[in-house]
């Protein structure tokens, strides 16, 4: 996550996403930084968007926090008119956002996200920064931790892994990047499960507990 003026340009996140047996697990750490200064050690990377799916941010803040306020609007909307939005549907909105601004701009937005959720089945998408979306059979990671996160991901997941083993999967994972990266951290992990009940935080004492075993 970059907060950042026009002289000031430094990466530093780790955003996870992982297809769990009956749902889906997203996490990411809560450190943000303004150039080489860690402005904030409790930043929210990770939003609930509607009642069954959430999305992950990484890159500039006010470019997600733009891209957040109006998914978060025309979901709510949708649910209003129509009913539970499928997670293609919120992808497809995202899609169409960053890929028109790209088009018409040549300035893409600062940003690389993942949406999870639950309409039939878990579903998990990562979407890049001009609007290409890739649905994900296992897991995704985002930010500049991804490097270390995938290599945790890619030698311990399992098809059909459980939402609480995914959690902790997750966590380890992101812990490794805090390890390795200098501008990966913050306070905690946010994690969220989302399962055909909807969307959960965990307790952020369960996560600290589950991190110092990494």
């Amino acid at each position: 996550m970059i907060m950042t003026d026009e002289h000031q340009h430094k990466k530093g996140t780790t955003t996870v996403g992982i297809i769990c047996k009956g749902g889906v697990v997203l996490a990411a750490d809560q450190l943000a930084n303004y150039g080489g200064f860690k402005a904030n050690t409790d930043a929210r990377k990770l939003h609930k968007i509607a009642n069954n799916m959430a999305f992950t941010i990484a890159g500039g803040v006010g470019d997600n926090q733009a891209i957040l306020r109006v998914l978060e609007a025309q979901l709510r909307l949708y649910e209003l008119e129509v009913g539970q939005p499928t997670v293609k549907a919120a992808v497809t909105l995202l899609s169409n956002m960053l890929s028109d601004k790209y088009q018409y701009t040549y300035h893409p937005f600062s940003v690389h996200n993942l949406i999870g959720g639950f309409d039939t089945e878990p579903r998990l998408y990562s979407i890049d920064l001009v609007g290409g979306a890739s649905p994900e059979t296992k897991f995704s990671s985002t930010g500049t931790g991804m490097v270390v996160s995938y290599g945790i991901l890619d030698a311990e997941y399992k098809v059909g892994i459980s939402v609480d083993d995914g959690i902790k999967l997750a966590v380890k994972s992101i812990v490794a990047a805090r390890k390795r990266i200098s501008s990966v951290g913050g306070d905690n992990i946010t994690v969220f499960k989302i399962t055909a009940k909807g969307v959960e935080e965990i307790a952020p004492n369960k996560i600290l507990a589950i991190a110092k075993n990494y």
